[in-house]
This record gives structure tokens, C-alpha cells and sequence, in this order.
């Protein structure tokens, strides 16, 4: 397609689009010269006829509407093409692991998002962690770390989530390993522990998925092991035998691998891990930096700034250090190579910030300059060169990028504001920067300091989603062609929703309408963007009205909306007309939908909870708990615990329908490692009903503390039983006999039963223990933590906190608790709850959780139902709860058990 300066002739050009074979169009070739004959257009006559057109055509050609929203946590990486032209942003899974994270690729030119891969299994990357996510050479390929410890290889402009080849060969690492993607995007040097000396192995990223460790034979999976030897002068510089790089860089013609740790900089053979050189370099933020032609790398080491040869290791130039410098940036223009040392705003060594710039290791000159100091653990740099080498980009401190020309005079030719969470600028084609933020992208004209795109990421506008239904969002049914989820619903500000579908309708509010455009476009082979405003867009007020108004391909989806009136948000809290008994029901149900990895948790809370009905005197409603419970051995403990409970309390005949005393059904389930969890608690049901087979099972229960690695929660379980059928004196003797405190996870429920049964002489005498032999009391930590202060505070019990601080208060400021200790213990118990006070608390936390972007409130909601639990508010606990996943144990079930523990014992642990 031949393209004249359309603002010559306008009508001429309108002609030519029109005369134009479209169907021989190719985007690659075609749409950018197109693109911009079209903006020059606009620029001398607005938009006219001849934008219109060529916007249906392009339509016609397969283009989609794309919103540039979706990310369910901060950005945790980023990383612009080797042509300058396209960015890559990943960010790590919000509350959802499996649901994942978001990789978008974002063209420059049109500073729009043209390609969404969603759903990254666990993210991409790791907060904390550079260099996640790398380009293949020709810019087609992104390999990422994702998954936690998986390296996988993605078409950046295709469809789909899942990668084309993907490689574990951590051995179950907890975090993601440091690699470098092979320039033919095939393949990647994975930096993981191996039987050779030169730690990492390259694995195939091609196609499928590798699993491999250190006992398998990698030439069966197509990994290749570094297998050369170190030298041993090497291994005498490392003071060991293993060369482990964390982070490393693989040569553009793909023979060398450049990296760096522990304070050693590195050549090695990318093809057999033999080392070409190697030397000593900075660490931290001294550490190398390699330059652009891959000709030089510098770093800091003693007070020098050094430059070497990045293809001998030799040190070619030896310049003045620059303490507390935080960057090291190359740059090229022509023959010449730049670097840029910046020392900003804050640095540690309290140097006067500045930016100091050299040519081929010839001082240059100086700029004053206070940048932002950027964050090691993260990819943005406050320093961006320009393509060819003449000018920068710097974020200072200020919150402004401010543009510099570095010819043979400085000075600066321009700034535009950055965005507020801005932590990196880039510089890449044609004129366009970039500033990254945690949440927030901004593009910008170099020359100009037009801005050309502005977006934030995880806004929560008020009020219920459009494809909301009944109060779940249908939206993210949606999917594309390869079924990977493309939720169209986004924040187009923060006070309002919208939706964009990719056939083209969207869903706005009318006096809305004009804000989509700075967040559309219409975009063609995942590749290229169009400005919706050259065509228009049909924007329809609400769902129900996109019901009538859309035809194919979303007439099906959206029939149910037909005739739909949203519904304004329910006042908040509800009335709290909710009970105990339905919290025990919550708690009962909300196990049902989890898998057997969970029947650990879950018959231990089952458990409790069946213990607690049994103490509050509702047998019956004690028997669904244990029959729920998966675990044989747990489901016996629980009985006879029951039956304990009941029998101490004067009910033997009820107690014997939860134990009867068939010995047969303990012996059946005791194993090695539930002896005296079992054990105790047949033992204390046998006591408390009077039966003589107590004392052998007491024996058996007893013998069964000491040989196993935790003896603490087996002491704990068999004094419990021996409190609980009235032998005391035994708990006693048993408690103060151990060696060693156990863990707070298992003391401070027993510290809440002694105070909750009127045992505050044992608690007493365990704060602290005492040595008889010793002229002094010696504290032996039991509850010298701040959990026991806050068991005293909630129970109402100041003198217990005048106790501990006479023990552990030394550097502690309890007073607050003490007050609250004495506040709580006049309480009237009558009074309505939650106060008026306490409504407001609940309601100013709801509506900072509806800010919260709904990836990301699975924990602030966990808080707010102990908030509301606390207060004695269980309607607004329950309806929390019924927010949060149902599949995982950490989610509804746990919060539904605590609401229950804080309900009926005013505590947040497990009751005994």
C-alpha cells in the first residue's frame, strides 16, 4: 500500500484507501506507514471520512478491542524488546495461585496493550526477584520465571496461556531460579544446583515440559549439564568447589554466558560450562553491568569505578569510584560507548546526588541531577539511554522524567510528570518513553512530551460490576478462542466500571463515553494498535440494554441480562440477627467441598468444634462434627473426648453413646505417631466415667510422649485429658516435668483453658516455672510472649497481666493492654453488641475492602471477619465468609473456625 501525505489531499487519499486491495493488506508491512498517515491527517483536519473507512477495513481484518485492565497484583516485572518497539509487563498471582497472574505486551507506537496472556500459573515472577522476565533475540519469544520455580518460553503475540515449553529443574525450589534466555528463544541457562561443578543446567523450552533432578540422566529430557571442571585456580578464588551464578546473561551470538556472585564476575562456554575468564568484581548495587555491544562491563570494587573487556576479564580502565551509586547504564552512539553512573537522591554513602557520565572510559561531564533511588529487587532503572546514544531519560526523585540532551553540551530539552508509583523509565523506538510504576504505566513523546497513553492497574470503583448477576460476575466466563479466560470487565477510573467486548460493543455509562478512547484500541495480530476514536464505538449504558441492542456473537451471552436492573449495594453491616448455632453450621459445611489433602486440618477442627458443643452442653449438635471427621484415628480422639467432657460434667449415659468402651475401635487406629493423642484421650474418657481401664491406657498414653519428635504436643494432649477427668496434681506434675517450652501454637490454647475453667493457680505457677533448687524463680518462657498478654487482655484479666509484666515485662509497653485487661473485665455481659462505636469500625473497614482490588482481598477479608467476630457482630462474620474460596482449607473453612473459636470463648484460638 503506497502512502502519500494524506493532509496534501485529503479527498485524494480518502480515494486511494478506497482503491486500495485490502485483502492483500499485511499489518506488519501495511498498518504502521498506514497509522501514521492517518495521525498527520488528524493533526491538520481532525478525523474524518477517510479515518472511518480505513478503521472498518482494519476491523474486517480480524482486529479485537482490548482493555488494558486485569492484573490481579503489582507488576512484578518488566522488560522492553530488543527492537524498542514492544513492552512486556508480568504480574505475580494475587489471592488465587491457580488462577494465576497476567503477562501483557504493549506496543510503543500506539501506547497500547495489543496482547494478554492470562492465568500465569502462581504469576509471573517473584516480588523481590529481578530478571523474570526476558525476550528471545528477534523479540518474538518471552521466557518467564512463573510458577514458583518453573522457566517457561511464550509466544509473545499468540493466543492462549500455556507456554510452549517449560522446564522444573530446581528440585522443588521455593523461589524462582535466576536464568538466561538462549538468543534463538529455544532454550535457557537455568541456574540451579547440579552434580557438576559448574552449578545450572541449559533445558529445552522448545515445546512440552521437563521435570527433572539431580538423580536422573538429563540426555533422556534433553537438559545439558555444565560438565567442564573448574580450574582449580577458580576454585581456590571461590574457597570451594561449585560455581553457582544468580544471575547471568547469554551472548547475542549464543557461545557465552557473562554472570556474576559472591562478589566473582564470569565468562563461561555456553556449551560446556568451561570458564573463559574470570575475576573478582562489586556486589550489591557495585555489581557488574554489562554494556549494550556486550564489548565492556563495569562495576565498583575498592573505592575504583572499573571497566573490563568483556572478552578477556582484563581491566582496561581504572576511574574514581562514586560511593552510594545505585546504576550502572550503558549506552551506543556510533563506535562509541556510554556509560552513565548514577548516584541518587538518598544513596548510602550520603553523597551529593549526581549523574556522571563517560565515553569509551573518558569523563565526559557531570549533571546535577537527584534521581530516583531505584529498588535492586525490581527491574526499573531511574536512567534511560536513548536508542542511538544522544539522549536520556531520568526519573528523579521529584517524580518527573526529565529529558536530557548528552551531546558534546548537556542541558535539558524537556520533562513530563510521572506517574505517582513510578520506579523505572525506559527509552525505546521511534521517541517513546516509558515510566513503569508498580500499578501504572505512562508513555510519552521524547520529543514532544505528549503523552500517549496513561493507565492504572488494580483500581476497585465502587458499586457492583456490570456483569454482575446475584452477586457473581458472569463476566469472567468469557473466553477466547483458545478458552483462556478474557474478562472484559475494567476500571475505566476509579469511579467507574465498563466493560469492552472484543468483537467491538462496550458497556459505559453515557457521561463516560468519552474517557474510553484513552483506554481502547482496536487491535490487529496481537501486534498493532488503532485508536478507537477514528471509527467510533457502540457503547450501550448497561447490561440489559446490551441485552437488546447486541446481536451475534454475544446475543446468547448476554440474554441474561434481558430486562436486568442492577442492584445498589446492600447497607452494610447486615443486621445481625445471625446465632452461634449457625456459625457451628457454617463451620460444619464449609469442609465439605475439600479434597483429602486437607483432612488433617479438618479433622482437627472438626474435633474442637465438637469439643466446644459438648462444653456448651449441646450433645447432639456434637455428633455431625465427629461423624464429618475423615480421619479414623482423629474421629476416635474425638468421641472419647466428648464422652469426657460430658462424663466430667455429671451426663455418663450421654457420654457412653459418643464411647461405649469397646477398646477394639482405639486399638484399631493407634499407630506409632497418635499413641498418646489416642491414648489420653480413651484414658480420660475411661476415668471420667469411672472405669479401672484408665490407668493401663493413662500408661500406654504416657509411654507414648517421649519417643517422638515432639514430645511437647504429646505431654500437652495427655495432661489435658488427665485436667479434664479431675486428676490435677498428675496434669500438674506431668506439665512441670517437661524440658524445654513447647510452641505457642499449642501453649497459648492451654493457657486460654486454664484461665476459661478457673485454673488460675496452674497458670500462675507457669508464669513462670519455677525451680525448686533455685534461690530465685527463673523464667522458663512458656508464655513470655505478647500471645499471653493478649489471652489476659480479652478475658478481662489485669491481674494476670500484672503477673506477666512482673516477669517478662522488661522492654515491653504493656500499659495499653492492662487498661483493656481492666476495660474488659467491667463489661457488662448484657449489653447489646456490637456498640455503636464498633458498627462504625465495622463499616469504615467494609468500605476500605471494597477499595481493594477483589484479586487481592482474600486476606483483608479474613481480618475483617475476626473484626466482626470480636465484636460480636456474626451476621457480618457469616457473610464475609461466605466471600472466601471454598476449595482451599486457608480460606472459608479457616475463617469460619475462628469465627466460631472468637464467638464462643471471646479468644482466637482453638478451645480445649
Amino acid at each position: 500500500m503506497a502512502i502519500t501525505n494524506p493532509s496534501d489531499n485529503p479527498d485524494a487519499f480518502l480515494a486511494a484507501l478506497h482503491a486500495t486491495d485490502w485483502s492483500a493488506f499485511e499489518p506488519a508491512r501495511d498498518l504502521p506507514p498506514l497509522r501514521t498517515a492517518l495521525t498527520r491527517l488528524e493533526q491538520a483536519s481532525g478525523i474524518t471520512e477517510a479515518h472511518r473507512f480505513a478503521t472498518e477495513r482494519v476491523k474486517e481484518l480480524g482486529a479485537v478491542l482490548r482493555h488494558p485492565d486485569g492484573h490481579p497484583a503489582e507488576l512484578s516485572g518488566h522488560a522492553l524488546s530488543p527492537c524498542g518497539r514492544y513492552l512486556a509487563i508480568g504480574s505475580w498471582c494475587g489471592d488465587d495461585y491457580d488462577r494465576g497472574g497476567v503477562l501483557q505486551v504493549w506496543e510503543l507506537a500506539s501506547g497500547r496493550c495489543v496482547n494478554v496472556l492470562d492465568a500465569i500459573m502462581g504469576g509471573v515472577g517473584w516480588p523481590g526477584y529481578r530478571r523474570t522476565l526476558q525476550w528471545s533475540a528477534d523479540g518474538q519469544r518471552l521466557a518467564l520465571a512463573y510458577n514458583t520455580n518453573g522457566v517457561g518460553a511464550w509466544d509473545a503475540f499468540a493466543e492462549g496461556s500455556d507456554p510452549l515449553g517449560e522446564a522444573y529443574v530446581t528440585d522443588g525450589g521455593s523461589r524462582p531460579p535466576g536464568f538466561a534466555f538462549a538468543p534463538d528463544g529455544t532454550r535457557a541457562y537455568i541456574a540451579t544446583g547440579s552434580p557438576r561443578e559448574v552449578q545450572g543446567c541449559v533445558a529445552p523450552l522448545a515445546e512440552g515440559e521437563v521435570f527433572w533432578d539431580y538423580g536422573e540422566d538429563e540426555t533422556d529430557l534433553g537438559v545439558v549439564l555444565l560438565a567442564e571442571p573448574l580450574p582449580e585456580t577458580v576454585k581456590a578464588l571461590l574457597g570451594g568447589d561449585e560455581l553457582f551464578l544468580r544471575e547471568a546473561f547469554w551472548s547475542r551470538d549464543g557461545r557465552r554466558l557473562y554472570g556474576h556472585a559472591r562478589g566473582w564476575v564470569c565468562a563461561l562456554d555456553a556449551s560446556d560450562g568451561r570458564v573463559l575468564w574470570f575475576a573478582e568484581a562489586g556486589v550489591g548495587s557495585d555489581a557488574p553491568a554489562w554494556s549494550r555491544d556486550e564489548r565492556y562491563f563495569a562495576h565498583q570494587l575498592r573505592g575504583q569505578l572499573l571497566i573490563g573487556d568483556a572478552m578477556t576479564g582484563w581491566t582496561v580502565a581504572k576511574l574514581p569510584g562514586h560511593p552510594g551509586a545505585s546504576e550502572l547504564s550503558w549506552g551506543v552512539q556510533g563506535a562509541v560507548t556510554r556509560l552513565a553512573v548514577v548516584v541518587p537522591e538518598g544513596n548510602d554513602a550520603h553523597a551529593r546526588p549526581h549523574v556522571t557520565v563517560y565515553d569509551q572510559g573518558r569523563h565526559r561531564y557531570d549533571l546535577d541531577l537527584a534521581l530516583l533511588r531505584s529498588d535492586p529487587e525490581t527491574d526499573g532503572e531511574a536512567w534511560a539511554w536513548s536508542p542511538d546514544g544522544l539522549h536520556a531519560a531520568a526519573l528523579t526523585a521529584g517524580g518527573q522524567v526529565e529529558v536530557w540532551n548528552l551531546a558534546d553540551t548537556p542541558g535539558r530539552i524537556g520533562a513530563v510528570e510521572a506517574t505517582a508509583d513510578a520506579r523505572g523509565v525506559l527509552w525505546g523506538a521511534d521517541g517513546v518513553i516509558v515510566t513503569v510504576g508498580a500499578a501504572g504505566l505512562r508513555f510519552f513523546q521524547a520529543a514532544t512530551g505528549l503523552i500517549t497513553g496513561d493507565f492504572a492497574f488494580l483500581r476497585t470503583p465502587p458499586g457492583p460490576r456490570p456483569l454482575e448477576l446475584d452477586g457473581e460476575d458472569v463476566g469472567e466466563e468469557v473466553r477466547d478462542e483458545e478458552g483462556a479466560s478474557i474478562d472484559p470487565t475494567f476500571a475505566l477510573d476509579d469511579e467507574t466500571w465498563a466493560v469492552a467486548f472484543e468483537p467491538g460493543p462496550v458497556i459505559a455509562p453515557p457521561d463516560r463515553a468519552h474517557a474510553l478512547n484513552g483506554a481502547l484500541a482496536w487491535t490487529v495480530e496481537r501486534r498493532f494498535g488503532w485508536p478507537t476514536r477514528w471509527g467510533g464505538l457502540d457503547v450501550a449504558p448497561d447490561a440489559a440494554t446490551a441485552a437488546e441492542r447486541f446481536g451475534p456473537p454475544l446475543e446468547e451471552y448476554l440474554e441474561r441480562f434481558r430486562g436486568h436492573t442492577p442492584q445498589a449495594d446492600a447497607a452494610w453491616p447486615p443486621p445481625n440477627t445471625a446465632t452461634l448455632e449457625d456459625l457451628f453450621q457454617l463451620a460444619l459445611t464449609s469442609v465439605t467441598p475439600l479434597h483429602g489433602g486437607w483432612d488433617h486440618h479438618v479433622s482437627q477442627n472438626l474435633r474442637h468444634a465438637a469439643r466446644l458443643r459438648a462444653r456448651l452442653g449441646q450433645a447432639a449438635g456434637a455428633r455431625p462434627l465427629l461423624d464429618a471427621i475423615p480421619s479414623p484415628a482423629e474421629q476416635v480422639r474425638g468421641r472419647a473426648d466428648v464422652a469426657m467432657i460430658l462424663a466430667a460434667a455429671g451426663r455418663r449415659d450421654e457420654a457412653r453413646t459418643f464411647f461405649d468402651g469397646d477398646e477394639a475401635q482405639a486399638e484399631a487406629v493407634l499407630d506409632e505417631y497418635n499413641g498418646a493423642f489416642v491414648a489420653s484421650s480413651v484414658a480420660g474418657a475411661y476415668a471420667a466415667m469411672g472405669d479401672p481401664r484408665a490407668e493401663a491406657w493413662f500408661g500406654r498414653a504416657r509411654a507414648a510422649i517421649e519417643p517422638e519428635t515432639n514430645p511437647g504436643e504429646h505431654r500437652l494432649a495427655v495432661a489435658w485429658a488427665l485436667l479434664e477427668c479431675g486428676r490435677e496434681q498428675e496434669a500438674r506434675a506431668l506439665l512441670l516435668e517437661g524440658t524445654g517450652a513447647p510452641s505457642t501454637f499449642y501453649s497459648v490454647p492451654l493457657l486460654a483453658y486454664l484461665i476459661l475453667t478457673r485454673r488460675d493457680h496452674l497458670a500462675r505457677e507457669l508464669i513462670p516455672l519455677r525451680d525448686p533448687s533455685a534461690e530465685e524463680w527463673q523464667p522458663q518462657g512458656w508464655f513470655d510472649g505478647w500471645e499471653a498478654v493478649e489471652v489476659f487482655t480479652r478475658l478481662g484479666r489485669p491481674d494476670l497481666v500484672r503477673e506477666w509484666a512482673r516477669v517478662y515485662g522488661d522492654g515491653y509497653a504493656y500499659e495499653d493492654q492492662l487498661a483493656q485487661a481492666e476495660t474488659n473485665a467491667r463489661r457488662d455481659p448484657s449489653r447489646a453488641r456490637p456498640g455503636e462505636g464498633e458498627l462504625v469500625a465495622l463499616a469504615d473497614a467494609y468500605a476500605t475492602l471494597l477499595k481493594t482490588p477483589r484479586t487481592q482481598r482474600e486476606h483483608p477479608t479474613g481480618l475483617l471477619v475476626v473484626q466482626a467476630a470480636e465484636c460480636g457482630h456474626v451476621a457480618a462474620a457469616l457473610d464475609l465468609i461466605a466471600r472466601l474460596p471454598e476449595d482451599d482449607f486457608n480460606g472459608r473453612a479457616s475463617q469460619a473456625f475462628r469465627a466460631l473459636w472468637i464467638t464462643a470463648t471471646g479468644l482466637d484460638v482453638e478451645p480445649w
